[in-house]
């Protein structure tokens, strides 16, 4: 055997140990945070100690306070802590729900609470949403943000803007609060939309352009929604129909160009008529 063949054996066996196939090795960039990609809203405190990644690491325990990294990358985990004090997150995903529970009768440092692969190149956004819930066994609600470890690219400061066209419900340029449930069919945009009936929960995209129309499903188990403009109610929505898709159900122009979130809320309340209070997301058309 050659030197050149012998190296290459060596390397193949190191791979197999690692469990990695040649030529699918991740590249994988650690994300503190307090990077320019990772935003918080709500009361978060900081934390310093020698076993957190560089030292620092944020937490709390109010409910709604979020965090969300935008990122381009292939997969994303999540860094924290787990222990008897802490409670139940609910993470997204480029949209799609997972609630956890990072409560561990052992404390563990740089933990790894959620791991996501195989997403496309591109952009995307990962959110932690916190609950102020407790699960079995726990003494408290809090949630712990160290660092993010991102596959195959780096954050992205700034966020995500959504241009014109149409926008799906799980584009990255969309953020949820509260629980939101996934729906696949063929009969929604793209094949997928999402709906939620928790008083308070809200879907936001951020879009660049003059305006902006919200899609969605609509049936006689739908109900009332708040409609947002750049932080301004704008209508409240009987969504309560004959089972329709793609309905349009709000719409809005002549907007100055350039940057604007609309917002969409549960309320929770529905017409004497329909059976429920749900609230659907399908998609959204942005004119600029």
């Amino acid at each position: 055997m050659t030197t050149r063949n012998l190296r290459t054996f060596l390397l193949f066996l190191a791979l197999l140990v690692l469990n990695v196939s040649p030529g699918l090795a991740q590249s994988v960039v650690r994300v503190e945070q307090d990077d320019p990609s990772v935003v918080y809203s709500g009361n978060w405190y900081s934390n310093s100690g020698e076993s957190h990644s560089h030292g620092m690491a944020a937490l709390t325990n109010t409910r709604g306070a979020r965090v969300s990294i935008t990122f381009t990358g292939t997969g994303i985990t999540w860094i924290g802590v787990v222990d008897a004090w802490s409670g139940l997150a609910n993470v997204y995903v480029d949209g799609a729900l997972k609630i956890l529970d990072t409560y561990s009768e052992i404390s563990r440092y740089q933990n790894p609470m959620w791991t996501v692969r195989g997403l496309s190149p591109g952009p995307h956004t990962m959110s932690i949403e916190v609950l102020h819930e407790r699960g079995p066994g726990t003494d408290g609600s809090w949630v712990w943000i160290d660092a993010f470890d991102i596959e195959n690219g780096s954050g992205l400061p700034g966020g995500i803007t959504a241009g014109g066209g149409r926008v799906e419900e799980n584009n990255p340029s969309l953020v949820y609060t509260g629980p939101w449930y996934a729906n696949n069919s063929t009969a929604h945009s793209g094949g997928s939309a999402v709906l939620a009936t928790d008083v308070g929960a809200r879907a936001s995209v951020n879009f660049n352009g003059t305006g902006i129309t919200w899609v969605a499903h609509r049936d006689e188990w739908s109900g009332i929604a708040r409609v947002y403009l750049d932080g301004e109610l704008k209508t409240e929505i009987d969504n309560y129909l004959t089972p329709q898709s793609h309905s349009v159900v709000y719409s809005i122009g002549g907007l100055p160009f350039g940057l604007h979130t609309l917002t969409i809320e549960v309320t929770g309340i529905h017409n004497a008529s329909s059976k429920g209070s749900w609230i659907w997301i399908d998609a959204f058309d942005v004119v600029q």
